[in-house]
């Protein structure tokens, strides 16, 4: 598991920079229709399905990674008159690996424990190796064997990651624009669609880190969520529309409700749960009394750039309006 402070240093320092603390706004909170209430209940349940498939697929992968060593096994009794028995005996580092994987990736896939387990098994297989061989009638290469474990090991765990992140992890995409140099209000509906991307990417990111599994509530994750009607009330608004000072107002303030509700992850746990969401969490790395940024905890328990997510939105939202209000 991994720890919070040295990373929360470094994150202070940097969020520092951007955004003076003693402007963050308070906590956003505005009573929603009954249609934005279903929509929002509808994008929990889609992000909430996406991370099942994901734990599914990172399953199948392992499942499937144990029939393989299995297989190697089988093979390798075959081609070298070994005891089928004394086979899978060479291979247990993996398969025990796999196994174990197998029983956490719900917890928490990406937990150094699992990394941890590919590497500490086959180095517990080499050094008990006098003792196995002797059950084997030495017929196992211990040395050659520990690097084939570690090998295979790390090969699944590492396509296991690699195609579940890439597959079913809403990820930023890439995007034609990263910063607002010449403000251009044609391209309006191109700066929001850049806000949005961020927005939802740090909203798959709570959802992942504050799930059910980790003790997390949807009254939680609601709490935090940027809700998705913003965007669409700023879609709704066309670029040759903010030549209209009445239709500016409404997009400013729209991007100014989208900051506040960023500026809630700024704020510490116990400010925006209570007591007893916070007693609920489990298994994160976190301050246990809330005293934890809700920023810090995402980044440290997410392996996504969370930090790259926030700033960006709220760059984009303050230079956005800054532009808005200089129109004539």
């Amino acid at each position: 598991m991994k720890g919070t402070h040295g990373k929360e240093k470094t994150l202070s320092q940097n969020l520092s920079e951007a955004i003076e603390e003693g402007d963050i706004s308070e906590e956003y909170s505005e009573e929603a229709e009954l249609p934005e209430q279903v929509e929002e209940e509808l994008l929990s349940e889609e992000e909430e399905k996406a991370l099942q498939e994901n734990i599914k697929k990172e399953k199948t992968i392992l499942f499937i990674g144990i029939l393989g060593v299995l297989f190697l096994a089988l093979l390798s009794s075959v081609m070298t008159n070994t005891g089928v028995f004394f086979t899978i005996l060479g291979f247990s580092p993996s398969l025990i690996t796999l196994i174990i994987c197998l029983f956490l990736v719900e917890e928490n896939f990406k937990d150094g424990l699992l990394w941890a387990t590919a590497i500490f098994m086959p180095i517990i297989f080499f050094i008990l190796g006098p003792y196995i061989n002797i059950i084997a009638n030495n017929q196992l290469d211990v040395p050659a064997l520990t690097g084939i474990n570690l090998l295979l090991s790390m090969i699944v765990l590492i396509i296991a990651f690699l195609i579940t992140h890439t597959m079913n992890t809403k990820k930023l995409e890439e995007e034609e624009y990263t910063t607002i140099e010449n403000f251009n209000p044609e391209n309006i509906d191109k700066y929001i669609h850049t806000i949005e991307d961020k927005c939802k990417a740090l909203n798959f990111v709570i959802g992942r880190v504050y799930r059910v599994s980790n003790g997390g509530s949807k009254e939680l994750r609601e709490k935090i969520k940027i809700p998705s009607e913003l965007y669409n009330e700023f879609n709704a608004i066309r670029p040759e529309e903010l030549k209209d000072s009445e239709k500016r107002e409404d997009a400013i303030n729209i991007l100014e409700r989208i900051e506040e509700r960023l500026n809630t992850l700024l704020k510490q746990e116990k400010i925006i749960f209570s007591t007893k969401e916070l007693n609920a969490l489990k298994k994160l790395a976190r301050d246990k009394t809330g005293k934890d940024r809700i920023i810090d905890v995402l980044s440290v328990n997410d392996e996504d750039p969370v930090q790259d997510y926030f700033l960006g939105a709220v760059d984009f939202c303050q230079v956005i309006i800054k532009h808005l209000k200089e129109m004539k």
